[in-house]
């Protein structure tokens, strides 16, 4: 069982956290997001019970330690911290075969910023 943890900014806020609510909240009356949200919450908890040791249809590495989730056709970029814990960066709608080269350079960015901040804690 690994640990699931939510990538924040610096004023506190988690792009990723605020998608799942908005998803969530949508979810009661739009059956697309209720479809998105169940997906992604699906492979969040599959992430949180296997680790990477799931199918490339669900996790795939990208570069360096990044990874992502695949749930339909959004995409949730994630980083190995320690500990077993995984941080779940951000979302992106995948619109294109390979992964953005921008998706991945602002998912090391967020990475590097939270390990900055968990060393000077």
């Amino acid at each position: 069982m690994y640990n699931i943890e939510f990538y924040e900014d610096s004023n506190g806020r988690s792009e990723l956290w605020e998608f799942l609510e908005s998803l969530r909240v949508k979810a009661a009356t739009n059956k697309d997001a209720r479809i998105q949200y169940k997906q992604i919450s699906l492979y969040i908890q599959l992430l949180e019970d296997n680790g990477t040791r799931l199918n490339e249809n669900i996790t795939k590495h990208l570069d360096d330690d990044i990874w992502e989730l695949r749930p339909g056709n959004n995409r949730v970029l994630y980083f190995y911290f320690k500990n077993d814990t995984f941080v779940l960066l951000h979302q992106f709608r995948k619109k294109t075969q390979k992964t953005p080269k921008r998706e991945i350079e602002r998912a090391k960015a967020e990475r590097d910023d939270y390990l900055a901040r968990k060393e000077a804690e």
